[in-house]
């Protein structure tokens, strides 16, 4: 039994798709015999009154700090500001998160024999390692997404003495950490050139809770009140922000309004209002957008769904991987993928035999993937029953957790 610290920017009750892949992660290696702590902040993404009134935090030290349980999982929050679409606070905080966390870690948290930290932001690398030096201890650094690289293509960055720092905290964080663990296949081609021991990079793709996302009646409560049980419903559930690009969905519903076809976006983020203003100014009655939803709602809203939509924008370019995929499929549906021929997700449709892949920005592929979907709609039961045998055998939290519960025995011989 090794003693295990998990540093991650966002954990449960926090109500973001991260904190439930960690929360997940925590739970199951604490099955397998670990003894593990969380790190981590206050919710301060999706603040959720039932997701705090399950796991109650109480507050130490007059609030310098917080903890909560997760059955016999410790937790410890620092808090937070709230998330915001502001670079500048978005800075401050992670500075903030970092300071506090080293302070407050090395007094509260207690002897560790690993320390496990994950992205974003890159900085959690160093910090991560830095803890497990104080302790003796290995450390992991887990990549959820290739940084600055996005940004960089985006042009959102474009200072080139900006860009050198951000490559020099790179080559400290994947050189410094005794293994470096990627999401997928392509940040193992992505990172090889800049890792010295590459040996130390480990691939461990990201996991689905299959219990909690279940096939489920396609006519149900949700598709009642919202309108959904006498037409083809093309869904998009997630975030609505800059790595999804979501001008073929407006292409598709402006071409296919002769069809009973309902496109609609569960979710929210900083680009809902322009999606919105692009219904508007076409006015589209093909297309809803419903916001957010509690977490316990998402499996009806995939179930809810004829065909499921994974959608990314041009700059992304394999620096990211939407797990949403194994959610879709645990569901028993089948997916529209825009993706490029030799990403994970391309791949991931091949193996499975399951999803339709259109090339990223071709507008007009995705009208006529879409097409192609209603037309067919009587196989895509079957592709979705595929769907999930495959993610039950290949993304169970009980199959990826197992190959952490072997990175952790094999950095940790003696437990």
């Amino acid at each position: 039994m090794a003693k295990v610290l998990i540093y991650s920017l966002v954990f449960t009750p926090d109500g973001v798709s991260n904190a439930y892949l960690y929360r997940d992660l925590a739970a199951e290696l604490q099955r397998r015999g670990h003894k593990v702590t969380v790190l981590t902040t206050t919710p301060h993404y999706n603040v959720l009154q039932q997701e705090l009134a399950k796991q109650p935090l109480t507050k130490r030290w007059g609030g310098l700090y917080a903890t909560s349980c997760l059955g016999p999982v410790k937790v410890i929050h620092i808090p937070m500001f709230k998330k915001s679409p502001k670079h500048v606070i978005r800075i401050i905080s992670a500075i903030w998160f970092h300071i506090a966390a080293l302070f407050i870690g090395a007094f509260v948290s207690g002897r560790q024999d690993i320390v496990i930290a994950s992205s974003p932001p890159l900085s959690s690398g160093i910090i991560g390692r830095f803890m497990a030096w104080i302790r003796g201890a290995p450390s992991v650094y887990i990549v959820q997404d290739v940084f600055p690289d996005g940004l960089v293509r985006q042009g959102k960055i474009q200072s080139k003495m900006l860009v050198a720092f951000l490559r020099k905290l790179e080559k400290l964080v994947y050189n410094n950490n005794n293994a470096v663990v990627v999401i997928a296949q392509s940040f193992m081609t992505t990172l090889k050139p800049r890792v010295r021991k590459t040996e130390n990079l480990r691939l461990i793709e990201n996991f689905v809770d299959t219990e909690f996302y279940q096939p489920l009646s396609r006519h149900n409560d949700f598709s009642g009140k919202h309108g959904l049980d006498d037409c083809f419903v093309v869904s998009y559930v997630g975030n609505i922000g800059n790595a999804q690009d979501f001008s073929p969905v407006v292409q598709a519903a402006k071409a296919l309004q002769d069809l009973p076809i309902k496109f609609v976006f569960v979710g929210d983020g900083i680009m809902r209002p322009s999606l919105e203003q692009q219904i508007l100014e076409h006015n589209l009655k093909n297309i809803s957008v419903l916001g957010y939803i509690p977490r316990d709602v998402t499996p009806w809203a995939n179930a809810s769904s004829d065909i499921c939509l994974v959608l990314l924008s041009p700059h992304i370019q394999g620096d990211g991987f939407p797990s949403k995929i194994f959610s879709i499929m645990a569901s028993g549906r089948t997916a529209i993928i825009t993706a490029d021929s030799g990403s994970d997700l391309t791949r991931v449709a091949r193996e499975s035999g399951c999803g339709r892949v259109v090339p990223v920005g071709d507008a007009d592929a995705f009208v006529i993937e879409v097409r192609k979907a209603f037309e067919e709609r009587e196989e895509l039961v079957a592709e979705g029953i595929k769907a999930r045998e495959y993610v039950v055998i290949n993304y169970s939290k009980e199959a990826i957790s197992a190959q952490y519960d072997q990175l952790i025995h094999e950095l940790c011989p003696s437990k």
